[in-house]
């Protein structure tokens, strides 16, 4: 990974099991396959549902973080994916799960900005395809404009009006 430790918080917190880097795919890919479970759920396929919440969950446990920040996410985040079942619509609440994952980065406040973007998106998506039928589409198109929108937070982290004191291991610290 190009990151430092001083573009990456998280890099820095003691870690009980495994390497950073590890757990930091192996969460990203536990989220994206309970992402797109969940898009492949229905009255009919509840073993998707729980594979998916349960992917979902198991993402944001492992994923290198504080474990009180860990645990903060989880929840809403799950939400915020679980509510993709009813189609577009309700595609804003992915902004829970984006909110979640800069919780868990480490990300200062300013960079939350970014939370309007999966929101138009689904504004623009439930105008654009009303049917439930173009689920796989929209999941897409939003899981894309989330993951921009987690790197576009990224990029306004590091930038230098973004300086920080941000709370690690109970310890005020300065991030540049």
């Amino acid at each position: 990974m190009p990151a430092t430790a001083t573009q990456e918080p998280a890099l820095t917190i003691p870690l009980r099991f495994g390497s950073y880097r590890t757990r930091y795919l192996f969460a990203i890919g536990l989220l994206f396959a309970g992402g797109i479970l969940m898009q492949f759920s229905s009255a009919y396929t509840l073993g998707f549902t729980l594979a998916g919440a349960a992917a979902t969950v198991t993402g944001w446990i492992i994923v290198p973080a504080p474990g009180w920040r860990r645990a903060l996410v989880a929840g809403p985040a799950l939400f915020g994916v679980v509510a993709l079942i009813g189609g577009a619509q309700s595609g804003g609440l992915l902004a829970l799960t984006l909110g979640g994952w800069l919780i868990v980065r480490m990300r200062p406040l300013v960079s939350f900005v970014v939370l309007v973007a999966p929101v138009a998106a689904a504004y623009a998506l439930a105008q654009l395809f009303p049917q439930y039928g173009y689920g796989a589409l929209v999941g897409a198109a939003l899981g894309s404009v989330v993951v921009g929108s987690a790197w576009l937070a990224r990029m306004i982290a590091a930038a230098p009006f973004a300086q920080r004191r941000i709370l690690t291991h109970g310890i005020r610290t300065n991030i540049p």
